[in-house]
């Protein structure tokens, strides 16, 4: 089990461009010795020119040209800011802020998320009226959930100054961190026997792809701006190689808590001049903290929620929820054997499991012993599978209990309803180790001590990732689909449309937990439809 809220720094690669770049480099030496800041540098309407030059003599380096609001996103020394501010031809100076990803094979199975959501009740034949532009990390293209690539699956990689390193690839058909992987396959994983179905599994939904993060990396609100002119001009411009003319709904499973002007103005004006719909994850601090762009106007700020329409509790909650999706436990695809499927058999019945984050890829089998709470040594335990109820102490401490007594395997069962998601927090074991619902903890208990027991945990192209990261795809891949079947519709109307028609959930009403509540495709479909939009 995975969230994502990924925060490791990079290094960072240069992209100069256009007038300013040759300016800059032609500074005067030594300017950049001072201790150096990453803003976003607005200029007044007119003086583009006049900006240009003072920032030149202010030493600064170029990361993205602005154009379209006015800007440059650049590092320069500390000093120059208050020299800027004051500049007749700067508009205003701000922090660039940082912004990060927010985050879990057999035959095909269907993601509880897709039934919850009405996703399964509407169609996807028109889903080619839509495109969906996903900024976040690359996708791994050679997934056999993902082969449309080409067709409908185009992208961009931003291998300027973005968050990620060098030493591994920078393209946006590759995912080093595997969350845009997942992301995509909520969103439009094949509907072809195999793996998983995402909202639209029939391969004519187009996604584009605008790579900003790489392998745990993060990402600037410039880079996000950038991303967005680059969904855009994705829609608008056939030259760069997108989809002209379709619906576009930008999805954003990232975040940071620093609100920041430039991007604010951007995805507001997106929304309310470019009909585009912009949806970003609320964020995963459990927290009342508003996480941008989800907290900006023109952005559906989305909110996680579980399969039995609970609230999830590390989802932010805040007056910008607007709706919320599933988050919790959420099963999708990730790069070629990157994710971990698990197993638990005991008797021969096959029992739902989902292994423990950090358990080794391993199988063990033996008998099937009662090691109670795992706080201790399991005495008796050699050669044998443990079965352990949660509760008192850490996951990796049970599982050492069992491990340090001989054991081969560790079966955890919950202490209340649901099934177990568990992590080992690092801690190295060298068995495999799953979790199971309390029900069935139980009834092995009282049943099956002393039966033949399997744990295993393989490699797997699946796997279940927690997060507002993960309820955001269903929103957007929903906003997208359902938009499909009323091209003539604004986004505005899509918006109304989906919050207007949604599960009320929590609190009468709008509320901080879950906004208006569930997102259903279908009423929000047929709301749309009966507009008649001209």
């Amino acid at each position: 089990m995975h969230r994502f809220k990924l925060a490791a720094a990079a290094a960072l690669l240069s992209l100069a461009t256009g007038a300013l770049s040759s300016s800059i480099a032609t500074a005067a030496p030594g300017a950049r010795g001072a201790e150096q800041v990453r803003v976003i540098v607005a200029y007044n309407d007119g003086q583009r020119g006049n900006a240009e030059r003072a920032l030149a003599m202010a030493g600064a380096d170029v990361h993205y040209d602005l154009a379209a609001q006015r800007g440059f996103a650049v590092t320069l020394p500390a000093v120059a800011v208050e020299g800027l501010s004051r500049n007749p031809a700067i508009d205003y100076v701000e922090e660039d802020a940082r912004r990060y990803p927010l985050s879990l094979a057999t035959a095909q199975t269907v993601p509880y998320g897709i039934k919850l959501t009405q996703a399964d009740q509407v169609s996807d034949a028109v889903a080619t009226n839509a495109q969906v532009c996903i900024i976040d990390s690359g996708l791994n293209i050679g997934h056999p959930d993902h082969s449309a690539a080409g067709s409908v699956i185009k992208g961009y990689s931003d291998t300027g100054k973005g968050g990620w390193t060098t030493a591994s690839p920078s393209t946006w058909s590759s995912d080093e961190n595997h969350h845009v992987t997942h992301v995509a396959g909520t969103i439009a994983a094949l509907n072809n026997s195999w793996g998983v179905v995402g909202v639209a599994p029939n391969g004519l939904l187009n996604l584009y792809i605008v790579k900003v993060f790489g392998a745990s990396g993060w990402a600037y609100s410039s880079s996000l701006v950038d991303a967005l002119n680059r969904c855009v001009a994705s829609r608008d411009n056939a030259a760069v190689g997108g989809f002209p003319g379709k619906k576009l709904v930008v999805s954003m499973s990232l975040g940071g808590s620093i609100k920041n002007r430039t991007e604010e103005t951007a995805f507001n004006n997106a929304y309310t001049r470019n009909n585009v719909l912009p949806i970003a994850a609320a964020g995963n601090d459990g927290s009342k903290r508003v996480s941008y762009p989800a907290g900006y106007s023109g952005v559906m700020s989305v909110a996680a929620l579980d399969e039995n329409k609970a609230w999830a509790s590390f989802s932010q909650y805040n007056a910008d929820v607007e709706i919320a999706a599933p988050g919790v436990a959420v099963l999708s695809t990730v790069p070629r054997g990157a994710g971990s499927e698990a197993t638990a058999t005991v008797n021969s019945l096959n029992y739902a499991a989902e292994g423990l984050d950090g358990s080794p890829q391993k199988l063990g089998s033996g008998a099937l012993v009662d090691c109670g709470l795992g706080g201790t040594t399991c005495a008796g335990a050699t050669g044998k599978v443990c079965l352990i109820q949660r509760g008192t102490y850490d996951f990796a401490v049970k599982v050492q209990s069992c491990q340090g007594g001989g054991g081969v395997g560790a079966i955890i069962y919950n202490n209340a309803a649901g099934p177990l998601l568990g992590t080992l927090n690092g801690v190295v074991t060298t068995i495999p180790s799953v979790g199971i619902t309390q029900s069935d903890g139980t009834y092995l208990k009282a049943n099956a001590l002393g039966a033949p027991a399997t744990v295993a945990l393989a490699a797997s192209d699946y796997a279940k990732f927690d997060g507002t990261s993960m309820a955001t795809p269903h929103v957007s891949a929903i906003a997208a689909l359902i938009w499909s079947h009323a091209p003539s519709c604004t986004n505005a109307q899509v918006r109304a449309a989906l919050n207007s028609t949604a599960l009320d959930l929590g609190a009468a009403g709008r509320d901080t937990k879950f906004g208006y509540g569930l997102v259903r495709a279908k009423n929000a479909k047929d709301a749309l439809v009966a507009l008649n939009c001209k």
